[in-house]
């Protein structure tokens, strides 16, 4: 309850909030679930440049 994000542990919504289950943003419904997809990784060649570059944004260089 205290963290709010879902948790693949169906046993475990007994002890839940109501308000949080019904929470679509937390729970999402059939529909949006359908809509949902994972993104494939890159190869680590791509990582690699990707990795270096968010780290100069993030240290200013």
């Amino acid at each position: 309850n205290y963290v709010l994000y879902a948790n693949g542990n169906k046993a475990s919504q007994q002890f839940v909030d109501k308000a949080i289950l019904e929470d679509t943003s937390v729970y999402p419904d059939a529909e949006t679930t359908k809509k949902l997809y994972t993104v494939a990784p890159y190869d680590p060649k791509t990582q690699r440049v990707i990795t270096r570059t968010w780290t100069k944004i993030v240290t200013g260089q």
